[in-house]
């Protein structure tokens, strides 16, 4: 017997329109500080026509002429085989230079006679319920709201709204909660159990509690963006709908994976001057239980970016480093290591980040006549002074560590590691490469950190065995914030968490490369290039033949996976698309493709949500 959920709704967009300042990777932008250059403008679509396509296990409902401002194009819908999934889309682009923007998106006209209460899981994690009553809704109610869906709810079924989960988000320093979903009750029906009309679904803003950049999202010229909103609808109650479209993230965790260990880097939360003004007395900060919650193994702290006194050349210094690897060993346990890293930012150029494999005591200075290295205070405690690059690598290679470019072709890494790449530290192999992170946003991609992944492949062809490093790069996290959407993750090949003090393994398994970055939702449970690991060194097979074996896992449908691969010159890539690929699936991908003057190829998943995975390189030579 046929239900209807909801009928007679119109889906409806609002766009707000500024100027990019500084270049397409700029980060250090705000076009809300520049009010005669902000437009804003709903959307307007003109109804005269539609097309139908199919392809594999999908089905699209295109219809011309919708206008936002600036933006022009198709409104899309895709419908999903066997699924309760709807993914409605604006695919419009602009031929106006440096537009930077963000969307919000909803479902106008919608009833009460069918929908009538609303769900959702708090910034504390509770759920909440709200019924539609007249005109004490009419007001429009933001809500912070953890997994970023909001649900409708009535007799015949339910309707959850909700945002591609990682790549809707454009970067920031602080994942704040800023209330992504929203509803309004806009208009009373003077008729007695007609029903009134609401309006709900998802939204951003310009706001800034305790950041000072906020450079919204690329359009560049011609190229169509798509703004999503993905629709759960069915005839279960509100509570089973937010169970099923949470499991798109697996409620919000990095999923276990035999043989291999979650690792997540670049968090400044300041935890060592927090504990030292609280006169070194034990509390739990709330990132610890976060972490744990999300199943994260190991995180790569970065005390004394903006905080502490890092270039100090006193005991003070050295008293600050001993108090933080006194916090990161106390707040440690078996299931989640806290590494005592830094974003030095000496010495080396640009932004980069520190890693060594136990707590070591360093200065970031070092005077004529002093020593590199020394016993000091009547201690058996050993203390670098590093005074310029050749101390600094030495002290890496010494202790065993790696360094890696910061957000590198951006922020504070601008034109690194473009300009330093002949020079020893660079090439040296402890200098791991740079991070990864979602960061621009540009809509019109269908991947995630495409400025870092342009890097990973232009490093490979310029002959040099480096890596990307998923990175986040927040300032302080709590309960409430909307962490997950500004996540990647890495896993390490590793079979269990390293305990303090020593934790070499992890740096072990970041130099071998045998690594995958991913933003959660799509796993490489395997990977090999005619039977090597990422990483490794391969050979060319017969003819420059290479097979490439992947066991992939996803929650929601796949777009495409595609094998990345370069000649020391130019970078190529094959996609295959996957229509036929349905939600929750597992799967074997095996290609043979012939790669003449191949140097190093590289595999990555992406899937309808831009959310992805991507391996590291394996190198490639030719048969003698």
């Amino acid at each position: 017997m046929r239900k209807i959920i909801l009928k007679d709704a119109a889906p409806a967009y609002w766009v707000y329109i500024g100027k990019r300042r500084g270049g397409w990777d700029n980060f250090f932008d705000r076009p809300s500080s520049r009010p005669s250059e902000i437009s804003e403008h709903f959307s307007k679509l003109i109804i005269e026509g539609g097309r139908v396509v199919s392809e594999g296990r999908r089905l699209q409902v295109i219809i011309p002429d919708l206008w936002m401002g600036y933006f022009h194009g198709d409104l899309v819908f895709t419908f999903f085989a066997e699924s309760n999934l709807v993914k409605q889309e604006a695919v419009v682009s602009t031929q106006e230079p440096d537009v930077a923007y963000y969307y919000d998106a909803w479902l106008t006209r919608c009833s009460t006679s069918q929908l009538n209460r609303l769900y959702w899981l708090d910034k504390d994690d509770k759920f909440q319920q709200h019924t539609l009553v007249s005109d004490l809704d009419l007001d429009y109610v933001p809500l912070q709201v953890h997994r970023r869906t909001i649900i409708a709810e009535g007799n015949e079924g339910s309707l959850a709204l909700f945002p591609p989960p990682h790549q809707y988000f454009f970067p920031r320093d602080q994942t704040i909660n800023y209330a992504n979903v929203w509803y309004r009750l806009y208009r009373i029906n003077p008729e007695p159990g007609a029903g009134d009309l609401f309006s709900f679904g998802i939204r951003q803003t310009t706001r800034a509690e305790q950041e000072q950049w906020v450079p919204l999202v690329n359009a560049p010229p011609g190229q169509p963006q798509r703004m999503t909103l993905f629709w759960y609808v069915g005839t279960a109650d509100a509570r089973q709908t937010f169970a099923r479209v949470s499991a798109f993230t697996h409620d919000d965790r990095f999923v276990s994976l035999p043989g291999r260990k979650t690792f997540t880097s670049h968090y400044h939360l300041s935890q060592t001057m927090e504990a030292r003004r609280r006169q070194m007395k034990s509390y739990r900060p709330e990132f610890v239980d976060i972490f744990k919650n999300m199943n994260v193994n190991i995180a790569h702290l970065m005390d004394f970016h903006t905080d502490g006194h890092p270039v100090d050349t006193s005991q003070l210094r050295l008293d600050e480093l001993r108090d933080y690897f006194e916090e990161t060993r106390r707040l440690s346990d078996k299931d989640l290591l806290l590494l005592p890293g830094e974003e030095a930012n000496a010495h080396f150029e640009g932004h980069w980040n520190l890693l060594l494999p136990r707590p070591v005591y360093w200065f970031m200075k070092r005077k004529q006549g002093e020593p590199f290295e020394e016993q000091t205070h009547g201690t058996a405690r050993k203390v670098y002074r590093t005074g310029n690059t050749e101390d600094m690598l030495k002290l890496i290679q010494r202790e065993g560590g790696l360094a890696w470019q910061a957000h590198p072709r951006t922020k504070g890494s601008t034109g690194y590691p473009d300009k330093v790449k002949e020079t020893p530290y660079f090439r040296d192999g402890t200098y791991l490469g740079g991070g990864f992170k979602a960061l621009p946003s540009d809509y019109s991609s269908p991947r995630l950190g495409e400025r870092a992944l342009n890097l990973l492949d232009d490093m490979n062809n310029w002959g040099l065995r480096k890596f990307l490093v998923g990175e986040v790069d927040v300032f302080k996290i709590d309960h409430t914030h909307e962490l997950y959407g500004h996540m990647n993750i890495n896993y390490l090949k590793l079979d269990r968490t390293p305990q303090f003090p020593e934790w070499s393994e992890v740096v072990t398994a970041l130099k071998n490369g045998d690594f995958f970055v991913t933003t959660g939702e799509v796993l490489i449970h395997s990977f090999v290039i005619n039977g090597t690991t990422s990483g490794g060194t391969t050979t060319l097979g017969a003819e420059n033949e290479v097979t490439v074996e992947a066991d992939i896992e996803w929650t929601f449908p796949l777009n495409f996976y595609e094998l990345v691969w370069g000649d020391g010159g130019k970078t190529y890539r094959k996609v295959v698309a996957v229509p036929e690929t349905a939600q929750f699936g597992r799967n074997r991908f095996e290609m043979r493709e012939k790669l003449p003057g191949a140097r190093w190829a590289r595999l990555a998943v992406w899937d309808i949500a831009a959310n992805g995975a991507f391996t590291q390189p394996v190198r490639l030579s030719t048969a003698k």
